[in-house]
């Protein structure tokens, strides 16, 4: 048997892709290392709270937000985005928290839901993970194209169109 296949080009499909990579390759495997950080502290704070200390489900996922995110915004501005410089709370801080209450007012209320049927630790932690999961490809590009854009991925932007 043979089989016919259509004779059109996929160059066109892979050069975008490869314009991508080469402009946020590198960054977003910074940013992947980020997250590794940020969800491990994060969850692990989570754990911590739940098991150890005992408290509900949406007041350890505050406290677990809340602390996870210093770290995430040093992170990502200085070893992602490679920003040097002060801090402008205005442009970069109140932003940046505010994508954070958001991933967290999403967390906090698919863990409100999942509560009202278990108390189970790993279960919570799975949400709380697949709900920031939502939010995280959302933040690269708001942290990426509007807070700290950079050179190197406008110029690579500008090519591709």
């Amino acid at each position: 048997m043979v089989v016919t296949v259509a004779s059109t080009s996929v160059t066109p499909t892979i050069a975008p892709n490869r314009d991508f990579i080469a402009a946020h390759g590198e960054k977003l495997l910074r940013y992947c290392g980020v997250s590794v950080v940020n969800v491990l502290l994060g969850q692990g704070l989570l754990a911590l709270c739940l098991v150890v200390v005992g408290l509900g489900g949406v007041v350890s996922q505050v406290i677990a937000a809340s602390v996870s995110a210093i770290p995430a915004y040093l992170l990502s501005r200085r070893w992602v985005w490679k920003q040097r410089g002060p801090d402008s709370f205005r442009s970069e801080v109140l932003p940046f928290w505010t994508m954070a209450l958001i991933g967290l007012v999403f967390a906090v209320s698919a863990i409100a839901v999942v509560e009202r049927f278990t108390d189970s630790t790993p279960v919570l932690m799975a949400t709380s993970l697949a709900a920031y999961g939502v939010v995280w490809i959302a933040k690269y590009v708001v942290l990426d194209k509007i807070m700290w854009h950079t050179p190197a991925a406008a110029g690579a932007d500008d090519s591709s169109t």
